[in-house]
């Protein structure tokens, strides 16, 4: 290894445990979006249970799909948005590549877990998918804990894995299941975003 080399791995590693938190601006943006989208989709699901919205036709997939249509344009418009904002450089790009990268296993999951779910007819099959994802959103918020060594971080993640295990506990249970997931929705999800983007404008 020449000199120019390790002065490169250098500098990157330095940038990786720089306390520069821009990259929070876009991610509070995007994960307080998705956190109302899907604390909301919860909420109207809890209506559905108590029988003021049906559970099937229109109503029931709007509620089904809405939230993430309603996300999908959010995310949309704050990347062009913030196309002008400075990034954060080494940590933006670590951190976001976690969350692609669990982004990416969701749509696989959808695909594994999803097929095997329309085969067998089995909705406590598919149920299994969001508590996967919970977990796996657990596993970023782990690695972004062991990048930036923060305490909130690693209590986030053990909020998404404690979710996960809640509702794969009440998956015979769909008001424990919906409340479980809205719960845990609101805690690592709303929450750390609004935590973010009030960090991102007061640095």
């Amino acid at each position: 290894m020449d000199a120019d080399t390790a002065r490169d791995d250098l500098a990157f590693l330095r940038a990786l445990v720089d306390p520069d938190d821009r990259w929070q601006r876009q991610f509070g943006q995007i994960y307080s979006a998705a956190g109302a989208c899907y604390c909301t989709q919860m909420l109207l699901h809890g209506v559905q249970f108590l029988g003021f919205l049906p559970p099937n036709g229109p109503v029931g997939l709007s509620i089904g799909l809405g939230p993430t249509v309603v996300f999908l344009v959010l995310l949309v418009w704050f990347s062009i948005r913030n196309r002008q904002f400075p990034s954060g450089g080494a940590t933006q790009k670590a951190v976001g590549s976690v969350f692609g990268a669990v982004g990416l296993a969701n749509l696989v999951l959808v695909a594994a877990i999803g097929s095997i779910a329309w085969r067998w007819h089995s909705l406590q099959t598919w149920l299994i998918y969001p508590c996967v994802v919970m977990v796996l959103q657990g596993m970023a918020w782990l690695v972004a804990y062991m990048m930036r060594r923060r305490g909130w971080h690693a209590a986030v993640a053990l909020g998404w894995f404690a979710t996960g295990v809640a509702m794969a506990a009440c998956i015979d249970n769909m008001a424990g299941y919906v409340i479980a997931a809205g719960l845990g929705m609101f805690a690592c999800m709303l929450l750390p975003g609004l935590v973010m983007l009030r960090q991102a404008r007061s640095a």
